[in-house]
């Protein structure tokens, strides 16, 4: 049997997609070490939730927009410092954001690209990554001595905290913000009692002391940022964290249809043979890339204009074409 090509649509748009996260850990700082933990955690609240997780060490899936659309999520899992993505793959994913992507950050995720009104080193290199985690963590001193037990209390209701204890007593690294940068515009969910410094001080710094919270932007967008996750044990043995996280991520792509399946006109047409995709697109010229249902790239061109792609003998299974900044999903059968 020759191969057909299905393209589902349901009100609004299309719905047919499997969820995909992006887990990026790579650091130009402190490293924590918790890359390899975190990772096989991701793995375990993705087979719960029906979603896929790849591993990012390094930077390479911000390349091009076409990479990036493939993905509902990415998570920066204790990243660091600010060299971790170049100018073109910071406006990659400025360019996802806009288009509906949601992100979680990790303990050191505010200890990546620090905001340029934040006190000491590495500041100002991009402000609306700082902007859209949230915060930068002040330095000196970023956090309490060691990990000692505190008590967090639940700040108004979010599904992210639905099934922790309130309070819940847990052994962190707790993080700082009065020196640092902490936006306005988050909504927090957990915040720690007070704390004593590394001076044995209660101090002004520990004034202000959410510890998770979250931000809906305009653009559809989910962005959660959690403080907690410092040590190794949070993502092999702490049941509250791994709740907290996987209850944060399900709230994040509870409203998704993804952005490889967005509502509005498809930039191409399926042929009428069953044995190719036509792409009559708008743009003059640009990459068209096809990517499988594994997220390899099958077939990559530079179109002029429109083109014909034959697909007999391709696997079946949900292809994303990807053509300048848009992406669409066509199942195909055998």
């Amino acid at each position: 049997m020759r191969n057909t090509i299905i393209l589902v649509f349901v009100s609004g748009g299309f719905n047919v997609h499997a969820q995909r996260l992006l887990h990026f850990t790579a650091t130009s700082g402190f490293d924590h070490g918790t890359r390899d933990v975190s990772f096989a955690m991701f793995q375990s609240i993705g087979l719960d939730l029906g979603i896929t997780v790849d591993d990012a060490p390094t930077a390479s899936a911000f390349n091009d927009p076409g990479s990036l659309f493939l993905y509902d999520a990415i998570v920066f899992s204790n990243t660091s410092g600010n060299a971790i993505l170049n100018d073109e793959q910071r406006t990659n994913f400025e360019q996802w954001i806009a288009g509906g992507g949601h992100v979680m950050g990790i303990h050191a995720a505010s200890d990546t690209y620090r905001h340029s009104t934040a006190n000491g080193n590495n500041t100002g290199t991009w402000d609306f990554y700082a902007e859209l985690i949230g915060a930068s963590v002040q330095e000196d001193p970023n956090h309490v001595s060691g990990t000692p037990p505190y008590e967090m209390m639940h700040i108004g209701a979010h599904p992210s905290t639905s099934n922790l204890p309130d309070p819940w007593l847990k052994n962190e690294e707790y993080y700082y913000w009065e020196g640092g940068y902490f936006n306005p515009a988050n909504n927090v969910v957990l915040e720690v009692e007070e704390t004593i410094g590394p001076n044995g001080l209660v101090n002004s710094y520990d004034a202000q002391r959410p510890m998770s919270w979250y931000q809906e932007l305009p653009s559809g967008s989910h962005i959660f940022y959690t403080a907690l996750g410092h040590a190794a044990s949070n993502y092999t043995g702490d049941e509250g964290f791994r709740q907290h996280v996987k209850d944060a991520l399900a709230w994040m792509l509870e409203a998704s249809t993804s952005l490889a399946a967005q509502s509005g006109t498809s930039p191409f047409t399926l042929s009428n043979d069953g044995r190719a995709v036509s792409i009559n697109t708008s743009t003059p010229q640009g990459f068209i890339r096809v990517v499988d249902p594994t997220g390899r790239i099958v077939h990559e061109a530079f179109s002029t204009g429109p083109l014909r792609i034959g697909i007999e003998g391709w696997a079946t299974g949900l292809y994303v074409f990807v053509v300048g900044d848009q992406a669409r999903p066509v199942f195909i059968s055998n």
